[in-house]
């Protein structure tokens, strides 16, 4: 039970920063949201997040319109900063607003990992772990930001008071890297979740596949053995079915819960992403003191940090190629069974109605035109998908070069 040792870990962690309120017995393996020393620790860490807010905020930003070595970047800074105020504002409002859907949720998760034996299995771990090597960037990125030559920490003006407010400020730093980490575990939460559903429909697709070695193993003659191994396949499938669509509930319950969120975060990762871009781009080009091992380095990051955004989306994308997967193996299923299906046994005809039903539900969830069935997953806006991280990557280098252009009107 390790496996289960390193999600416990995970949410204590969560717990102990203020963004999950609820409690897990270990006893009895379920979450509780009404256990009050928890719910009492998390408001008195949320409300303190808030309160703390508007002054770090001011310590990080209030006098950028005074600082004369930023140039432009002062509305870039301020774009960035009110981004991810709004995202971090959100998180603590849906901790709370979410409480008892959040619980339903991962009991619902847990219950399907311990009935599945869920063992974090190499590619899970592997996967996991990458996401979390990336989403370390991020924290690179934000604190180059914060403490780089051309941050408001170095700004000339005021130097005296500046020394001065020195160790507020890096307290203020400290805080906006927590924020950021409270932002962080959501979208890594979600991550982890995905991967944990796409392994359970991995193991369903061998359940099935399983039964068509079984239902191919049956003899072809009608009789007691063929109709004993009918009831049990048919016993087989409904109990695979049930969790089945228990789990597309439990997926799809996960999206909307967290959907407005996840549409912030990237908001954030967007506007963040393009200001990290043009920071480079200016770097690269006006920087009277370029070091080319400092270019490699900034790049490299923002290379990292992108490749962690399409980790986000790409995963989503493998859900669809498990659910595919599954299809795919129903429909060899039914059609086994229909082909062999010569003497309308009632137990063969109700097996192909149950497996027939199964095949329309999955067409309608693998619909290539979601619109036409379904709403799209966030906010009904987009779906999360590769093209869609495709779209956005094209669009964060037009804006990138559109203040490129703006830039060299400015600086010549």
């Amino acid at each position: 039970m390790g496996q289960f040792s390193l999600l416990r870990i995970y949410f204590e962690v969560s717990r102990l920063i203020g963004l999950c309120n609820l409690h897990y017995d270990a006893r009895n393996q379920r979450f509780s949201h009404n256990h009050w020393p928890t719910v009492l620790y998390c408001l008195i860490l949320n409300v303190a997040y808030l309160l703390i807010m508007p002054f770090a905020l001011a310590l990080l930003t209030g006098n950028i319109y005074n600082c004369s070595d930023v140039g432009m970047f002062r509305i870039v800074y301020n774009v960035v900063a009110l981004t991810k105020l709004l995202s971090t504002l959100l998180l603590i409002g849906s901790v709370w607003f979410n409480r008892r859907r959040m619980q339903q949720l991962a009991n619902d998760l847990m219950a399907m990992l311990h009935r599945f034996r869920f063992a974090l299995g190499n590619d899970c771990r592997r996967r996991c772990l990458c996401k979390f090597l990336l989403t370390s960037s991020r924290f690179l990125l934000l604190a180059q930001q914060l403490v780089s030559r051309d941050a408001l920490v170095h700004c000339d003006s005021d130097s005296l008071f500046r020394r001065s407010m020195a160790p507020f400020q890096i307290a203020a730093s400290v805080y906006a890297l927590i924020l950021l980490l409270l932002v962080s575990y959501v979208d890594l939460t979600v991550y982890m979740i995905q991967v944990s559903g796409n392994w359970i429909l991995m193991n369903m697709s061998e359940k099935v596949q399983s039964m068509i070695q079984d239902l191919e193993a049956l003899p072809e003659r009608m009789g007691l053995p063929r109709e004993m191994g009918l009831r049990q396949i048919l016993a087989a499938w409904s109990r695979l079915w049930r969790r089945c669509v228990h789990l597309d509930k439990v997926l799809h319950q996960l999206v909307q819960i967290f959907q407005w969120q996840l549409l912030f975060n990237l908001a954030t990762t967007y506007v963040f992403n393009i200001a990290t871009l043009f920071r480079l781009w200016m770097y690269l080009d006006y920087d009277e003191d370029f070091r080319i091992w400092r270019g490699i380095f900034y790049a490299l990051l923002i290379l990292l940090h992108h490749v962690e955004v399409m980790m986000q989306f790409s995963i989503f994308e493998i859900t669809r190629f498990k659910w595919l997967e599954l299809h795919e193996r129903v429909g060899k299923l039914f059609y086994l069974n229909y082909s062999t299906n010569q003497s309308e046994n009632f137990q063969e005809r109700l097996l192909s109605r149950k497996l027939e039903i199964a095949l329309f539900y999955l067409n309608r969830k693998l619909q290539l035109h979601p619109q036409r069935s379904r709403r799209l997953h966030i906010g009904g806006f987009f779906d999360l998908s590769n093209s869609t991280v495709h779209k956005m990557t094209s669009s964060i280098f037009s804006n990138v070069m559109v203040l490129r252009q703006i830039a060299y009107k400015i600086y010549g």
